[in-house]
């Protein structure tokens, strides 16, 4: 009796994990002609996949390649549908019914809490309409006159600093990453963090390594589990990043607070107007009202989710556009001239909103260089119902995985698209490609709330660098590109910075 017990338990226990994966492809039958990698029970295609964030991008550029534009892939039990072509993007993107993010960022919530990026449903919609007006042009153009000039300025000191002390090769990313942190933390905060002066490197040490962990476990097929995760290499320095980011944030929330009921208390503040209700920071003081609309947990998750999206993002896409633009010397002699003829030699000069406006060339250039270099190179969504598009019926619960790295490569969408021709984007030009062929900042109801934001301060930095300096990549040290949740270079950014002679 007790023989026939251990038996059945035993044939149970094994059979079990393997009923469960054969109702876990079942459900997904309708899928089954999509072309991907042959899965294996339980890991799917994590072989398939790399082991570090350069490898799992170039991965997925060579499946991309193999399967095409619509491709399945099984990251362990989980089936991700991973698109490239702009009509089956448009389709998801502009969707008002499939808005929530996939589980995966789930896995951003010990960071950000429920804050904008993670959260969904009704209060997804409450906080972006909650958030949106303190990103108003006005506000941006108040920015721009009170903190990016400033900050850049600073910025531009620190790297004619490193130039004098090397044979003119810096790595930029650890600088600039401390100037977009300066300039996030004095709009949407209200806070001198003076970063520039002081470094902060634990801060940028942990948002970087919480990232790489973040990715690792995004595409793993084990470590998403919470148990498996504790037991792994990385669980004790992923708690070690986790305590100095909200250390960081939770220091700023209460220095801001007091300076808050100050600011209260003084009716004579209120004179500075958009100034004063420009930060975000003292929006979510205003409508907290002591907890009762947003508690303390929920201010530090939205203070979490901008000062990561408004200094780590921005960061990324200033270094890579600038990287690009140094790769062709041409069309950096063709930005200057216009510089020039918009703003004049003086790179100290503060610049105003309506001569960004006006540099045109430059603006196609960055487009371009942000096609090659997109920010943000994948981004997912979960169904939250059936659906049929391009004439695929694709259940409920489905991962979709839109690869803007891989549409941005594909030769379908653009012819040649490895070399770096800005003219893709004059007015005649983009009209031939499909309106979601190039979604940098995504698109539709959840597209990038702070895109106006970090594109100014992006065209605001790169003019000004560019005024001060004649840039050129370090050829010994080119970026080893890998795919974070933002497209980060393993080795930093490495370029030769020659002052000029104005």
């Amino acid at each position: 009796m007790y023989v026939l017990t251990f038996l059945v338990t035993t044939i149970v226990i094994l059979c079990t994990p393997l009923v469960w994966w054969y109702f876990t492809l079942a459900k997904f039958t309708s899928l089954k002609k999509i072309p991907g990698p042959p899965p294996l029970p339980f890991i799917g295609n994590s072989k398939d996949v790399g082991k570090t964030t350069v490898d799992l991008l170039q991965s997925f550029m060579n499946l991309n390649k193999k399967y095409g534009s619509v491709m399945k892939i099984w990251l362990g039990p989980r089936l991700h549908l991973m698109i490239t072509k702009p009509e089956v993007v448009e389709f998801f993107l502009n969707s008002n019914i499939h808005l929530s993010k996939s589980n995966g960022y789930d896995l951003f919530k010990p960071w950000l809490g429920d804050g904008l990026l993670v959260s969904t449903g009704s209060k997804w919609k409450l906080r972006r309409k909650m958030i949106t007006p303190t990103f108003h042009f006005k506000i941006l153009e108040n920015f721009l006159e009170t903190s990016f000039n400033k900050q850049i300025n600073i910025l531009l000191d620190e790297l004619l600093k490193e130039v004098a002390k090397t044979d003119g090769s810096v790595e930029i990313h650890s600088i600039i990453n401390l100037c977009s942190l300066d300039i996030i933390c004095e709009t949407a905060f209200g806070t001198e963090l003076n970063a520039q002066a002081k470094c902060n490197p634990k801060y940028v040490e942990a948002v970087t390594g919480f990232l790489e962990i973040f990715t690792l476990r995004f595409f793993s097929a084990w470590l998403r589990y919470p148990l498996i995760f504790r037991f792994s290499d990385k669980y004790h320095k992923y708690v070690e990043y986790l305590e100095i980011l909200h250390d960081f944030t939770t220091n700023i929330i209460k220095k801001r607070k007091e300076e808050f009921k100050l600011l209260q208390s003084n009716p004579k503040v209120s004179e500075e107007g958009i100034k004063r209700r420009a930060a975000l920071l003292d929006m979510l003081l205003e409508v907290s009202d002591n907890g009762k609309n947003l508690t303390d947990e929920d201010i530090r998750a939205e203070v979490d989710t901008f000062m990561f999206e408004g200094h780590d993002t921005s960061t990324t896409a200033i270094c890579f556009v600038l990287y690009a633009i140094g790769q062709n010397p041409e069309i950096q002699k063709k930005v200057y001239d216009e510089l020039i003829s918009v703003l004049g030699t003086d790179y100290k000069d503060e610049i105003k909103f309506n001569q960004i406006q006006e540099l045109k060339y430059l603006d196609i250039v960055i487009k371009e260089a942000i096609r090659i270099y997109p920010p943000v190179p994948l981004i997912e969504r979960s169904l939250e119902e059936d659906c049929t598009v391009d004439g695929i019926k694709i259940p409920k619960d489905t991962n979709i995985s839109i690869f803007l790295y891989g549409m941005n490569y594909s030769e379908e969408v653009y012819p040649q698209p490895h070399i770096f021709d800005p003219e893709r984007f004059l007015p005649e030009n983009q009209g031939i490609r499909h309106n979601f062929a190039y979604v940098p900042f995504s698109a539709g109801p959840r597209n990038c709330i702070g895109q106006k934001f970090a594109l100014l301060e992006l065209k605001t930095t790169v003019a000004k660098i560019l005024r001060c300096f004649e840039i050129s990549p370090d050829p010994s040290k080119p970026p080893e590109v890998g795919m974070c949740s933002v497209l980060k270079s393993r080795n930093g950014i490495h370029m030769y910075l020659k002052a000029r002679n104005n």
